[in-house]
């Protein structure tokens, strides 16, 4: 009986709620470039205000950026590994960027605990953070896909809010990662 409440409770809350954007699938840099542009020409239809639309817009493309990197240095060739998914869908009171990939399993820890200290931090303390990686950035990535690990704390500073974020663990190799960004309109 408390099931169907869940289910119920969900479907209200979905139709308060409009889908923007649902994807699953393997990304490639032109689906990268038709879902940017798409988004942008949506945004700019829509009656928000240009800051909102620009938040929601750059954290996208951080989003983006991030699956794209974890498929660059997948090492395996099974295509169900290389699906991910996104959804970008608005509510009355914010937009939310929803994203999800596999990743390998043995890089949970490490990314909780940098997710966990990016959500710990106000805003001038990811301001600061921020600052300090872009000063440290060497030749050397700092991140394991390559980058200068500067995504999730720009993330959480163009959101202004906590990234939510959740691991699926599919077996001893592979996980299910999923974050969920809010934008306050």
């Amino acid at each position: 009986m408390s099931m169907m409440l869940d289910v119920y409770d969900y479907f209200k809350k979905m139709q308060d709620e409009q889908i923007i954007l649902y994807f699953k699938g393997e990304i490639t840099d032109s689906l990268l470039t038709s879902i940017l542009q798409l988004i942008d020409d949506k945004l700019d239809k829509g009656a928000e205000d240009t800051k909102v639309k620009k938040k929601v817009f750059n954290i996208l493309l951080e989003c983006l950026q991030n699956i794209y990197n974890y498929y660059q240095h997948q090492d395996n060739d099974n295509p169900k590994y290389l699906s991910a998914v996104l959804m970008i869908k608005k509510s009355p009171e914010a937009y939310y960027v929803l994203t999800g990939n596999y990743m390998k399993a043995n890089r949970i820890e490490k990314l909780q605990t940098r997710l966990d200290h990016v959500n710990s931090l106000d805003s001038q303390a990811l301001k600061a953070l921020y600052k300090e990686v872009l000063e440290n950035t060497t030749e050397e990535p700092t991140s394991d896909t390559g980058g200068a690990g500067l995504g999730l704390i720009d993330i959480a500073r163009k959101s202004g809010e906590k990234i939510d974020y959740h691991f699926d663990v599919i077996d001893d190799a592979y996980a299910f990662y999923s974050i969920q960004v809010k934008v306050v309109i």
